[in-house]
């Protein structure tokens, strides 16, 4: 009773206490409302199984976080398992409800020590011709302090994802000694066989230049990433509540000033405290920038260049000077640039197109460019010489032969 009772307090619900203590939720529901004590079952003699002298090492690696049954299955067949893969998945089971229902303990950080980011999806926007373009949320939170940062952006590539994070060490003036993550694609490329997370290199390259360390949430335990989760919803039902504007950039700086005048003023809910003003404590503990420039990350592709001297990338398109139609060239974005390069030379420089499908062209590009009418291919045709007929010459007595009589 006494255990019931104090998951409940927890603020577990009656489905999470009765996965957790193996009873009936009418059960449950009966010995919170009665004043008896816990019921207690005679627990039914088994006969064992296969699995039992191997239970302490996968217990090991559930705390791990390797929660998959066939990664598992190969693991204990080469500890001497002869068990299926039935009775291990049916193992598993209940320990997968137990960790989705575990009541969530507040987890609460030291000033500076870590933050928390992740992406929302936050719709579409609109563009020209009624198209549409999905925008995504990012959030960065500070553990202690909650104070936030939010940007938009319609892709959630690496080199955003990179960008936004030195926006918003600039913003929060610092950076903090630990970043948590979620399986975010472009950080975490999957796991190894110890439950360990493979990082992207650039993103680890990034993390060593910001002097942070990046940690992985735990497998099943997405409420130990629930302060930045929690900002992506406020964002989605406090700032995008009928917001409307004209463009990406003024959605952008609508952003900006919301966040330091409303979310950032606010009182928060768990600490009871004004965020601006925690936040002003806790940038004392974080890692100062001294003027470091931006992480030196170019990305670049190999293009073809059309026969219309343009280069796509980014689903926009990009002119660059006619005499390279045709040849291969090296695409590099450099912040909210994009530069054009061929044989160790920069043959153009555009700005990033702020939307996908735009056409960036220099006037001076196509200067002088041939313009031909487009010429269709035909195959192989056989030509066959016309001369006029030979006609034989014959003497007239030769027609009256083939007369009979002669001619009339």
């Amino acid at each position: 009773m006494d255990r019931i009772r104090e998951l409940r307090r927890e603020g577990m619900s009656v489905s999470g206490i009765a996965a957790m203590t193996g009873h009936d939720r009418k059960t449950v529901r009966k010995y919170l409302r009665e004043p008896v004590a816990e019921p207690r079952y005679p627990r039914r003699g088994s006969r064992g199984s296969k699995l039992d002298a191997h239970r302490e090492y996968v217990e090991g690696r559930l705390r791990a976080g390797v929660w998959n049954a066939v990664v598992l299955l190969g693991e204990l067949r080469g500890r001497g398992y002869t068990g299926g893969y039935t009775i291990l998945k049916e193992y598993l089971a209940p320990k997968r409800r137990e960790a989705l229902a575990v009541a969530v303990r507040r987890f609460e950080t030291a000033p500076g020590q870590q933050a928390q980011v992740d992406w929302g999806a936050l719709g579409a926007l609109e563009v020209g011709d009624g198209a549409r373009e999905s925008l995504s949320g990012f959030v960065f939170t500070l553990g202690a302090s909650r104070a936030m940062f939010a940007d938009v952006a319609l892709d959630e590539q690496l080199g955003t994802l990179l960008r936004l994070h030195e926006a918003a060490f600039e913003a929060l003036d610092g950076v903090p000694q630990e970043i948590l993550y979620d399986n975010m694609r472009t950080v975490i490329l999957g796991y190894d066989d110890q439950g360990e997370p493979k990082w992207h290199p650039v993103f680890l390259d990034f993390a060593r230049y910001w002097g942070f360390r990046p940690r992985a949430c735990r497998p099943y335990r997405p409420q130990t990433k629930g302060k930045v989760e929690s900002g992506i919803k406020y964002l989605k039902r406090n700032f995008l509540c009928g917001r409307e504007a004209t463009c990406l950039e003024d959605l952008r700086m609508q952003l900006r000033g919301w966040t330091w005048a409303v979310a950032n003023a606010r009182v928060h809910g768990t600490t009871h405290r004004v965020i601006g003003d925690a936040w002003a404590e806790e940038r004392e503990h974080l890692q100062r920038l001294d003027g470091r420039p931006p992480f030196p990350y170019v990305p670049e592709v190999t293009r073809r260049v059309g026969r219309d001297a343009y280069v796509s990338y980014g689903t926009s398109r990009y002119s660059v000077p006619w005499r390279y139609a045709g040849r291969e060239v090296t695409v590099r974005q450099v912040k909210d640039h994009v530069e054009i390069w061929h044989a160790g030379e920069r043959i153009a420089d555009h700005l990033l197109c702020a939307s996908r499908y735009q056409v960036q062209t220099v006037p001076a590009h196509h200067e002088g460019m041939p313009y031909q009418p487009s010429q269709r291919r035909r195959g192989a045709q056989l030509v066959l010489p016309v001369a006029a007929p030979q006609v034989e010459v014959r003497p007239l007595e030769a027609y009256e032969t083939l007369v009979p009589g002669g001619w009339s």
